[in-house]
């Protein structure tokens, strides 16, 4: 037996690992309702092998893996993260400062404003979404799709929520061609999200729509301040973008809890759409720890100044 086999017999002995179904992770879930594919998608001949449920484990594997070998023990630090030291009264350590080449500085607004571009999209697309079902349904028929309609157009929006996952790592790649260190937080936040995002679009988890229309407003702006910033403006207000990240976590938390604990019977029937939203709060409570750390360090000298002002 050789260790590709090893491999397969031990996962599928041990974690119940389902290799001859593309779409059902585990074995013995056939009850679990999986997503057609959405009317409409760009190159549709891709999405059986993007929904391979392999896909996303390898690809967030081989992310972790090239991290963990690619950072930096001493990382660079950006010219705005030096100044923002200095200005709260930090003690400058010894640490180099990026450079930036023109190449380098268009490179990473052009994927800034990709991002930026994408989420107002995305936003857009689910306002319209949420404004033409609740002209024809009550809000409680929307959010537990009790005739099924909703995911027409949630699922299309999901399909693309999903697989930009995989386009935000070029967020780390950036990070490590400029010799910083991709933090726990950053490598955590898209290893973690392109697993749970497939769990939650794969198992037709209407909870999803949390995070499409949520996380796609915040990214609007998130990444509209990063483009800025990249051409040298200085625009106010980015500890309040960490702020809106946790509050739309929290928020999202919350939901998530009513449609698995609290929601009517028959709203959250599928057992699959029941274990992505379970996965993804287990991965949201460690992140929001991370990044409320983050806000700590990053802005809590600033606040405790304020506050004795």
């Amino acid at each position: 037996m050789g260790p590709l086999q090893n491999l397969k017999y031990l996962g599928s002995k041990f974690l119940y690992l389902n290799f001859d179904d593309d779409r059902r992770i585990f074995r013995n879930t056939e009850h679990w309702a999986v997503a057609p594919q959405p009317k409409g998608i760009l190159f549709p001949e891709y999405h059986d092998i993007l929904v391979n449920w392999r896909t996303p484990f390898v690809i967030a594997a081989l992310y972790v893996l090239g991290v963990v070998l690619l950072n930096p023990q001493q990382g660079k630090v950006s010219r705005v993260v030096a100044a923002d030291n200095a200005a709260k009264g930090a003690r400058p350590k010894k640490q180099e400062l990026s450079e930036s080449t023109p190449f380098m500085t268009t490179l990473v607004f052009v994927h800034n404003a990709i991002l930026c571009v994408y989420s107002a999209w995305t936003f857009h697309g689910m306002f319209f979404v949420w404004k033409e079902a609740l002209a024809t349904h009550t809000f409680m028929d929307v959010v537990c799709d009790r005739d099924g309609s909703f995911w027409t157009s949630l699922g299309y929006y999901s399909y693309y929520f999903y697989l930009s996952k995989y386009y935000e790592i070029v967020d780390t790649i950036i990070i490590l061609l400029k010799g910083r260190r991709s933090s726990l937080l950053q490598t955590y936040h898209h290893a973690g999200a392109i697993i749970t995002m497939y769990l939650g679009y794969n198992y037709r988890a209407q909870p999803i729509w949390i995070f499409t229309t949520f996380n796609s407003f915040v990214h609007t702006i998130m990444y509209a301040y990063y483009a800025a910033t990249t051409v040298g403006l200085k625009p106010p207000g980015k500890k309040y973008i960490t702020s809106m990240q946790i509050t739309q976590f929290w928020t999202g938390i919350v939901l998530a809890v009513w449609y698995d604990i609290g929601s009517p019977e028959g709203c959250f029937p599928n057992p699959g759409s029941r274990f992505a939203i379970r996965s993804v709060l287990a991965y949201v409570f460690p992140l929001i720890y991370l990044f409320t750390s983050f806000a700590k360090s990053t802005y809590g000298n600033k606040v405790n100044k304020s506050k004795k002002e």
